[in-house]
């Protein structure tokens, strides 16, 4: 008798409804499974066996087990279909009570005793399920808090194949506690804050203005002089995840092999090393897998010594920063992951980390040598930063002795960041003001005359591309929402065009290098 269950499985990042078909045939014993199976799946039949016979069940020896994964034209690979072919030959051989699996759907990986271990990617597979016929789903009980996410169907979660059918009978209420999910107070209890910053007045400001309208940032100094420290308190003036967004970046980090028992409420903050390779940054191989950029994904990237990266890691990422997904192509499969991510990077204004350095430790760089190390970044891709500005060493009395005023905190900071946000959502706008269009700009950027001279003068002189000018507008509605002002004025522009041109010796001797 043939027997049917739904289950699914992950292209990509994204879920997909598989249904798992099972008959039993009378003659000589063997397992064979069709619908493009890959090695994962091939090799289920002796952990099934074994799963089967170990939980008290009767493993069917004198049949011929055929198990269909349909679509056939798909294929499929890994352990997520351990459970409900389990479950389907257990129906099929009469064990079990077929009619009690209408409605239900099932995913797991079996060990050996029967025990039902964990599987990456249950939110999509699941969000898939309740668009489909499934009105409820068994998966591993150590999934089953994050399961509950998505909502509109009954989860519940097994830890071993017999209480996944105690589970279906309604003799069981599964297992799996809901673990409670940590506040985003708790989440930043123990992250980098921003009282702990010395100084860096300059460096505080935009990162405000960064956080506010998330808008990709870079930054240049002398090794030592606090970038990296600056970075890494970047995502804490974000504002908290939403639902959906807590959803999104949960699903990924499952799907990545992060291991989530609990629906993961702060903001991803990813640093790769310079070194990363182009399929590490951007997402590839075959078929192919999410790169840093999505991992990122409503979080904050963070790419440090930026100029020793791949040249051709770094023009890849140009797609990603304006459109907010990357699609990867290969011979055989095509996949676009999602990757809207906040950008900040660092880098040294020269090769040997002085140039500009009036004191003691002097630049010893060559002018070919200063050209040549500005010129690995490309200047559409420069171009692409809102803001670029110059840090400078803090001195050793800012570093050790007690300020007169208490630095703001990270918390400080993000009250002022949500309240700017807020001023834009009643304006009607749903994205940052990094991503406002150029044909909605009656609306968020009413421009007096004096103002839209000082624009026009600015491009005429060939100190903005057409690019750039859109950039700078956003900028300066980022400054002006952090004022409470409706309109862009002056004073916000003036600072915004500080910002996008940086200042100081370390932006300076990059600017000289650039010329020659």
């Amino acid at each position: 008798m043939a027997f049917r269950l739904l289950s699914g499985d992950l292209e990509g990042i994204h879920g997909r409804v598989v249904e798992v078909e099972v008959d039993l045939i009378p003659a000589l014993s063997s397992f064979v499974i069709s619908g493009l199976p890959g090695k994962g799946i091939r090799e289920a039949r002796e952990r099934i066996r074994s799963a089967i016979e170990n939980s008290g069940y009767r493993y069917p020896d004198r049949h011929r087990i055929v198990v269909n994964l349909a679509p056939a034209a798909w294929e499929k690979d890994g352990s997520v279909f351990d459970l409900p072919i389990a479950l389907s030959i257990l129906a099929a051989s009469g064990q079990v009570d077929a009619d009690l699996f209408g409605g239900w759907a099932a995913l797991g990986e079996l060990a050996l005793d029967g025990r039902v271990r964990p599987v990456p990617g249950c939110l999509g597979i699941i969000s898939q399920l309740r668009r489909s016929c499934a009105d409820a789903v068994v998966v591993p009980a150590r999934n089953r808090s994050v399961a509950r996410a998505v909502g509109g169907m009954k989860i519940e979660g097994a830890a071993s194949l017999r209480q996944a059918l105690e589970v279906i009978r309604g003799e069981s209420r599964g297992s799996g506690a809901v673990t409670e999910e940590i506040t985003s107070a708790e989440d930043r209890r123990d992250r980098a804050d921003l009282s702990d910053v010395r100084g860096h007045a300059r460096a505080r400001r935009a990162l405000e203005i960064a956080a506010t309208g998330e808008h990709p940032m870079l930054m240049i100094g002398p090794p030592g002089c606090g970038k990296s420290f600056l970075a890494r308190r970047l995502g804490g003036l974000l504002p908290p995840l939403d639902r959906e967004q807590q959803i999104e970046v949960t699903h990924i980090q499952e799907v990545c092999g992060s291991g989530c028992e609990q629906l993961v409420t702060h903001r991803p903050f990813r640093a790769p090393h310079h070194s990363v390779s182009w399929a590490g940054l951007i997402g590839g191989g075959s078929p192919p897998n999410p790169g840093e950029v999505t991992r990122a994904h409503h979080g904050v990237l963070f790419l440090d010594e930026f100029p020793e990266i791949a040249r051709r890691s770094l023009e890849a990422l140009r797609e990603p920063m304006e459109e907010g997904s990357v699609t990867i192509s290969r011979s055989g499969s095509s996949r676009t992951f999602p990757c809207r991510f906040l950008i900040i990077a660092a880098m040294n204004p020269c090769p040997c980390g002085h140039a500009g350095d009036a004191g003691p430790r002097r630049c010893c760089c060559s002018g070919a040598a200063l050209a040549a190390y500005s010129a690995r970044i490309s200047g559409p891709m420069l171009d692409r930063f809102d803001i670029r500005i110059s840090i400078e060493p803090i001195s050793g009395r800012q570093l050790l002795e007690e300020p007169l005023t208490v630095p703001e905190s990270s918390a400080e900071v993000a009250r002022r960041v949500v309240e700017a946000r807020q001023r834009a959502l009643d304006r009607g706008q749903l994205v940052p003001n990094r991503d406002l269009q150029w044909r909605d700009r009656s609306r968020w950027a009413p421009l007096s005359e004096p103002v839209t001279r000082l624009l026009i003068e600015a491009q005429n002189q060939g100190e903005l591309s057409t690019r750039g000018l859109t950039r700078l507008m956003r900028l300066g509605r980022t400054i002006a929402d952090l004022r409470a002002s409706e309109a862009i004025e002056r004073v916000d522009l003036l600072e915004a065009m500080s910002l996008r041109s940086g200042s100081g010796p370390a932006s300076r001797a990059v600017s000289l290098a650039n010329q020659r």
